[in-house]
């Protein structure tokens, strides 16, 4: 049975309009080129195991949901960490990790 290429590219594309993000912003983030990624999200083109992790990454999902339309309970958690982490500043990312690291340890 053939991958049904159409149905991740769908779920490519309505994450990426629910993010609002624009096919450049996702396929410069991705690694990819705009071209190629129109083409996976339209089903024309299959994508390797590598660009299936940069465009989850990318899309702060799982690649289970991209492929299989599932997501692990768990990762709605990480998302959001990785979300608050994408929002702040870089220069100040190392601080909030450490604050962060101070607060997982004052749990135990």
């Amino acid at each position: 049975m053939d991958y049904p290429y159409a149905e991740a590219g769908n779920r490519i594309f309505n994450l990426r309009l629910a993010q609002n993000l624009t096919r450049e912003k996702l396929a410069e983030r991705a690694d990819i080129s705009v071209t190629f990624l129109a083409d996976i999200e339209k089903g024309r083109k299959s994508m390797t195991i590598t660009t299936l992790r940069k465009l989850s990454s990318a899309l702060l999902v799982t690649t289970d949901y991209i492929v299989n339309g599932k997501e692990s309970p768990s990762f709605d958690i990480e998302n959001e960490l990785v979300e608050l982490f994408r929002i702040i500043p870089a220069d100040k990312q190392k601080y909030a990790l450490e604050l962060l690291k101070l607060f997982t340890e004052s749990l135990f």
